[in-house]
């Protein structure tokens, strides 16, 4: 059995993690609902809910769930580190996890028999999970260009003006490094503060065609438009994920309000700890009709197969950001109803 395959288990039997707990549960429109067993004097009874739907669970008094993932996993690792006054990490919940549910795991060890083996890769994975991951501090910026909002580079590209303004994004219209680009501003994960931008050369002679600043800003500790994202996503259990801003903006044009880019076709260790920590089961991936595309396909299949339902619907054209609504409506969102 591997990760998903245990998520969802325990996802269709959370009243099974609630009674190994211990807690004291009523089952209500959707909703476990419970004292909340994380922080210190808790006594309202539906002080912490567990959507049914969805997987998910809040602290509705001191919002508990931005400290720990959201998800299963995240509620058992809290509940369990208040149990034990101590941190415990997603492999010790792993391991409880699977205990409760009747799950064997072995190690690395293949002469041991048994009839469910997890296999080198799922321990890899679940290491790759358990690291601590980099400290990363967002350093914010100021754009020094001033900028014409909406872009008219992009709206002679077949882009609303709507969504130009939507997403900010304008030309340069100042002599210096961005001169002849048009600018499209990159901001955190809460959308505080903006923390980098890109300047698409609007001249075939300006180049290189994509110039971030600041210089060496560190691209793989974000994603694209995952301010904007983050709430549909967490809503539908879903995201979309592209390889480039355009590629958002016309899912965007199309109806798609949870969808992100990987600034490229390589999916950083970065951006997977980030997905990890999201309240989702499912990813669209829609990467471009070329060669690197299918590559940048198989490489997020075999990192995120374990963990998520994915989703590769095939792109007509050369990428999303060249089709046009209808054709991403017709040949694409069709047959994804209920995921945006």
């Amino acid at each position: 059995m591997n990760l998903a395959q245990i998520k969802n288990k325990l996802n269709e039997n959370p009243e099974l993690v609630f009674k190994h707990l211990n807690l004291d549960y009523e089952v209500f429109n959707g909703n476990i609902y419970c004292k909340c067993p994380i922080h210190e004097g808790s006594d309202n009874p539906r002080a912490l809910s567990f959507s049914l739907d969805k997987g998910i669970w809040r602290c509705w008094t001191r919002d508990c769930q931005q400290e720990h993932s959201n998800d299963i996993f995240g509620f058992i690792s809290a509940t369990l580190g208040q149990i034990h006054g101590e941190e415990v990490t997603f492999k010790e919940s792993l391991s409880w996890a699977c205990e409760i549910l009747g799950v064997k795991r072995i190690t690395r060890d293949k002469k041991a028999p048994t009839p469910d083996i997890i296999e080198d890769e799922f321990l890899d994975l679940v290491n790759f999970i358990n690291k601590k991951p980099e400290i990363h501090q967002d350093i914010p910026i100021e754009c020094q260009c001033k900028t014409a909002i909406p872009s008219e580079y992009f709206i002679e590209r077949r882009f609303n003006k709507s969504t130009m303004k939507y997403f900010g994004i304008g030309d340069c219209e100042e002599s210096g490094p961005m001169k002849d680009r048009a600018i499209i501003p990159i901001h955190n994960d809460n959308g505080s503060d903006l923390v980098g931008i890109i300047g698409r050369s609007t001249k075939v002679y300006r180049l290189p065609k994509f110039l971030f600043y600041p210089t060496g800003f560190n691209k793989r500790h974000y994603f694209y438009n995952y301010h904007r994202a983050i709430s549909k996503a967490t809503e539908k259990s879903c995201l979309f994920i592209t390889e480039g801003q355009g590629d958002v903006w016309k899912l965007y044009e199309a109806g798609v309000k949870n969808a992100v880019s990987v600034f490229g076709k390589t999916l950083s260790d970065e951006q997977v700890n980030k997905l990890i920590n999201m309240p989702i089961t499912k990813v669209v991936v829609l990467m471009d009709n070329d060669q690197a595309g299918r590559e940048a396909r198989l490489e997020i299949y075999r990192k995120l197969n374990r963990i998520y339902k994915l989703i590769f619907p095939t792109v007509s054209g050369k990428d999303i950001g060249e089709m046009t609504t209808r054709q991403i409506k017709d040949n694409i969102l069709s047959s994804l109803e209920g995921l945006y």
